[in-house]
């Protein structure tokens, strides 16, 4: 993870400021080998994690009881409460960690939303990994400078309506490619005449059924 060698370099290791950007599945796997690493004694540099969700998983989380409707951003593409992964489960398994450890039972190939997100929070949560993330945090700005080759991030904290700033030496990316709904331009234009109600599939929660009914 680091290519560094010695006293100084692990000097260098521990003063670096890493901001973190997103808590789902990419940014639990930093943090995860973050914790490992600092559980062996080896340098790790300081991570500060922000996730605007109320919970760590990214889409493979819970509709919150609060939101089932969707309205907040975090929320619009998290997947459907009953979702079964269309991706064999040897295919997305840890190498340190697999299903059969996790459930101690026999598992179908295909497995339930559910049971992922149960299966991830468990391996990336071990040694206090998500135990520091700011939780309901959105990031309102990210800027860089040449002269100090720093960041400068601003939060805000979605439930106190307060907000921070941080300087670090790393940004990095976490929020995946499917934090908003992606609507291709070509069908929206196609679409323009068009007079009846357009769904995207990420809208399709609670109450889908009224729209579609007879259709």
């Amino acid at each position: 993870m680091f290519r560094f060698r010695g006293k100084k370099a692990d000097d260098a290791i521990t003063e670096m400021t890493v901001c973190l950007i997103g808590c789902g599945p990419a940014g639990m796997h930093f943090l995860h080998a973050i914790a490992e690493r600092k559980a062996k004694g080896l340098a790790v540099p300081q991570v500060t994690c922000f996730e605007r969700a109320e919970s760590a998983g990214g889409i493979w989380r819970d509709v919150p009881d609060n939101d089932k409707d969707r309205t907040k951003p975090e929320n619009s593409t998290v997947m459907y409460e009953d979702m079964w992964c269309n991706t064999p489960k040897e295919l997305m398994e840890y190498y340190d960690y697999t299903f059969s450890t996790h459930f101690n039972r026999p598992t179908p190939a295909y497995l339930p939303r559910k049971d992922i997100l149960e299966y991830i929070n468990a391996r990336n949560s071990t040694n206090s990994a998500l135990d520091a993330v700011h939780f309901q945090h959105s990031i309102t700005s990210v800027q860089y400078s040449d002269e100090t080759s720093k960041f400068t991030i601003e939060a805000s904290d979605n439930a106190t309506n307060t907000s921070k700033t941080i300087t670090c030496d790393k940004c990095i990316w976490a929020g995946g490619i499917h934090a908003e709904p992606y609507r291709p331009e070509d069908m929206i234009e196609l679409l323009e005449s068009y007079t009846g109600k357009v769904i995207h599939s990420a809208e399709a929660a609670e109450g889908f059924e009224e729209d579609v009914r007879g259709k």
